[in-house]
Formats: structure tokens, sequence, C-alpha cells
């Protein structure tokens, strides 16, 4: 019950839309960095501080867009 409570009940489509966009970017994200060649080295550096800054401020505020999003399903 409390699952079905979690749910969205108009605004679902949203996160659906959120999951596939980000895979399919993930998906052109790795294809791109396999096909860099000379540069690998260096858009892996990049990446690597990418994540260290980018890392604890996702853990921080990952939660806030779906809580906005039952927010606003709710209105």
């Amino acid at each position: 019950d409390k699952e079905e409570e979690q749910r969205l009940k108009y605004l679902e489509f949203v996160q659906v839309a959120a999951v596939h966009t980000l895979v399919y970017l993930s998906n052109l994200y790795g294809l791109a960095k396999e096909k860099s060649g000379p540069l690998k080295p260096g858009v892996e550096t990049v990446e690597g501080t990418v994540k260290s800054v980018v890392g604890p401020v996702y853990e921080k505020i990952h939660v806030i867009p779906n809580e906005l999003l039952k927010y606003v399903d709710r209105k």
C-alpha cells in the first residue's frame, strides 16, 4: 500500500522519460568515449575530475527532483 502511495498519479511518464533519456545519453557517452582515440586519456582524466566534484553534490540533492515531482503531482 505504501508503494502505491509513492507512485505518481499523473506525472509518472516524466520519470519514465527521464530514465530513458539517461540510458540513451549514457550509451552515447560510452560510444563517444570508446571512439575518442588518442584523446581517451584526457577524456578519462576530465571524467574523474567531474565525478569527484559532482558526486558529493549529487548525493545531497538527488532526492529533490523526485520530491518536487511528487509535490506537483499532488497539486
